[in-house]
């Protein structure tokens, strides 16, 4: 039932079912209009508006299909004033014309029978009077080009903004593609560097590392080009890398890891990673007696807060220094979540604290 209402629903914005449809309501109205005091057989008032629809249907989409976009859209007024106006004079005396043939034909005929508007067509076929009688003609016809082209108007401004809305989101897809592109590789490669170092101490740990490992790129390659996935997989994922990266950390080091939500939530996919990078990172890039890492990501009422705390020792670099990682990871909450996002990098005496809040 849904499918076949969004299909009806798609068939009627089509922009030509649209134009029929109005066109068959316009003159459905004209024809019940003092439908009792009709004379003539129905085929004679068919013919009338047949005549008057030709020229209004003309006069209409001349101007809104070749007119308006041609030279209004690009700012050429004075040619378009001087060619609207002859458009207007010549289906002025055609519909002019057309109904003094009618109304010789068959006299007792009413023009608000056949037409929309009400202007007075004698038969009477001297200059003068034909004259008048356009010029009449054209201020009706000129003030249906008026409402006919404010609504140009509107159906242009919103098809343009409908345009623009898609490329900025586009782009906005096309950048936070490249970004989540970048993630992989970084990853891989202090992934990597981690391998390396196991293989060098000939680690009983180094397969349940590449384990590990295969099971993160595996959802790196099915999971992460989504847009939204749930935080229970992304907590499986947080989980597995905090395992890789303990295989090479020393036993009984003070290690806290918090990963929970008050409920479920579609999260964009490996926002966290960037973050947990770092904090083994930095952490243990200096030798130290006893590392301590805290790091907790989680979801209460609808904010994301991932807050990090390990050891730190400065070394001449900036202690917001975050390479690739950090930075790409500002660049998606950017486009992701402009304005309801904050993130702090800063060192706390031998600690270096992140702390990061999304309002999802």
């Amino acid at each position: 039932m849904n499918s076949f209402s969004g299909k009806l629903l798609n068939i009627l914005l089509n922009r030509v079912v649209r134009n029929v449809l109005f066109w068959l309501v316009v003159y459905y109205l004209v024809w019940n209009n003092d439908a009792g005091n009709k004379i003539y057989q129905p085929k004679v008032y068919v013919l009338g508006m047949c005549i008057t629809a030709t020229v209004l249907i003309v006069y209409t989409y001349a101007n809104n299909l070749w007119l308006m976009p041609r030279f209004v859209r690009a700012k050429k007024y004075a040619q378009y004033l001087w060619r609207v106006l002859l458009l207007t004079a010549v289906c002025s005396s055609l519909f002019v014309g057309g109904v003094k043939w009618f109304f010789l034909r068959y006299p007792l005929a009413h023009i608000h029978h056949i037409s929309l508007f009400s202007t007075v067509v004698s038969t009477s076929y001297t200059v003068e009077t034909f004259v008048v009688e356009v010029v009449y003609c054209a201020i009706g016809m000129l003030l249906w080009l008026f409402l006919v082209s404010t609504a140009w108007f509107m159906n242009d401004y919103y098809r343009q903004q409908k345009d623009l809305e898609q490329a900025q989101r586009k782009q906005v897809e096309t950048e936070l593609h490249f970004l989540k592109s970048q993630v992989n590789p970084h990853f891989l490669f202090n992934t990597l560097n981690n391998l390396y170092g196991l293989s060098l101490k000939k680690a009983d740990t180094a397969p349940d590392a590449i384990l590990r490992l295969s099971s993160i790129l595996r959802y790196m390659l099915y999971e992460s080009d989504n847009e939204r996935v749930s935080f229970e997989k992304e907590k499986e994922i947080m989980q597995a890398y905090i395992n890789l990266e303990l295989l090479r950390l020393p036993v009984g080091d003070d290690f806290r890891f918090v990963i929970e939500s008050d409920k479920e939530y579609m999260v964009p996919p490996l926002l966290w990673l960037p973050v947990l990078e770092n904090v083994f990172k930095h952490a243990t890039r200096v030798i130290a007696h006893k590392y301590f890492i805290a790091y907790s990501a989680t979801i209460k009422d609808g904010v994301l807060t991932i807050h990090t705390r390990n050891n730190y020792k400065p070394n001449g670099s900036s202690a917001t220094d975050g390479g690739i990682g950090l930075a790409n990871l500002c660049k998606r909450l950017e486009l992701l979540y402009p304005d309801k996002y904050s993130i702090t990098a800063a060192p706390d005496g031998d600690a270096f604290v992140v702390e990061l809040k999304v309002s999802l």
